[in-house]
C-alpha cells in the first residue's frame, strides 16, 4: 500500500474530488481526516474509509475561519499526533456565490460579498490550513497538495473571483515549495486538466441537456494525488500537475476511460 499508516487530511471531503481522494487514500492504507462544513457528507466519507480497514475521523469546519481550522489541528494532534499529507481541496465555485443560476457572473454584477467569499474559502482557507497544520508535519517531512483548476492558469470571462483565488493558490504553492524544501515538505498543486470534474447536480444537469458536454470522474484525481502524497522536499515539489496529462503519461488511461457517461 502506497500510504500505509500515513495520516492524511482532506478538506472538502464530503463530495466530488475531496471524497474521491479521501477514499482513494484510505484504499492505499492512509488514516483519513475528512473535513467539510456538512457533517452528514463527511460522516459518509469516514464510514466508507473505515470499511477499508483504516482509521478515520470527521471534523466539521469552515476552512475560512481561523478558529475552526485551529480546532481541526487540535483534533488531529490529539487523535494522531502528526500529519503526513494535507490536501487543500475545499473551494467555492461560481454557482455557489450570490447568484446560483450558472457558473459565470459578469464583473459588473459581482458583489463585494461574492469576491470576499471566494477568496476566503479558496485562498485564505489553504493559507490557514497550512499555517495551523505545519507544526504537525515532523522531521520526516510531508506533502501538501493544493487542488487547483484551469482557472488558476488562465483567466475566464465571468469567473473573476474564482480565477483570482486559484491564481493566488498557484502563487502560494510556488512560494511555499521554496520555503519548505529545507524542512523536507513538498508543496504542489493538482488540477483536472482539459475538462472539469463532475462535482455537483448543476454539472449533471448540463450533461443531460447537452450530451456533448464533457466532465470527468472525480476518481481521475486519485492516482496523481497518490503520487504527490508520497513526495517530500527531496522529491517533486513546486510543480503543477494536470491529472489527465499525468494519467496518460503514466499509462493509467485517457479521456475516454475517465469521462462521465450518464
Amino acid at each position: 500500500m502506497q500510504l500505509e499508516s500515513k495520516i492524511a487530511l482532506v478538506t472538502g471531503a464530503g463530495r466530488g474530488i475531496g471524497k474521491a481522494i479521501a477514499i482513494g487514500f484510505a484504499r492505499e492504507g492512509a488514516n483519513v481526516v475528512a473535513v467539510s462544513r456538512t457533517t452528514s457528507e463527511i460522516e459518509e466519507t469516514v464510514n466508507q474509509a473505515r470499511s477499508l480497514g483504516v482509521k478515520a475521523m470527521a471534523i466539521r469546519a469552515d476552512v475560512s475561519l481561523a478558529g475552526d481550522v485551529q480546532r481541526v489541528a487540535d483534533g488531529v494532534a490529539k487523535g494522531y499526533g502528526r500529519l503526513d499529507v494535507l490536501v487543500n481541496n475545499a473551494a467555492l465555485r461560481m454557482n455557489q456565490l450570490g447568484r446560483k443560476d450558472g457558473y459565470t457572473i459578469p464583473f459588473t454584477e459581482l458583489s463585494v460579498e461574492d469576491w470576499d467569499s471566494a477568496i476566503a474559502v479558496n485562498l485564505r482557507g489553504p493559507f490557514l490550513c497550512i499555517m495551523k497544520f505545519l507544526p504537525l508535519m515532523g522531521e520526516s517531512g510531508g506533502s501538501i497538495i493544493n487542488v487547483s483548476a484551469g482557472g488558476g492558469k488562465r483567466g475566464m470571462a465571468g469567473r473573476a473571483p474564482y480565477c483570482a483565488s486559484k491564481f493566488g493558490l498557484e502563487g502560494l504553492t510556488q512560494c511555499l515549495a521554496l520555503e519548505f524544501r529545507a524542512t523536507n515538505i513538498a508543496v504542489n498543486s493538482l488540477s483536472p486538466g482539459r475538462h472539469s470534474v463532475l462535482t455537483d447536480q448543476s454539472k449533471r444537469d448540463l450533461i443531460t441537456r447537452d450530451p456533448g458536454t464533457i466532465y470527468m470522474k472525480p476518481e481521475m484525481m486519485v492516482p496523481p494525488a497518490l503520487f504527490l502524497a508520497a513526495q517530500n522536499g527531496r522529491g517533486t515539489t513546486g510543480q503543477h500537475i494536470e491529472a489527465l496529462e499525468w494519467l496518460m503519461q503514466n499509462g493509467q488511461g485517457g479521456e475516454q476511460e475517465w469521462r462521465v457517461r450518464l
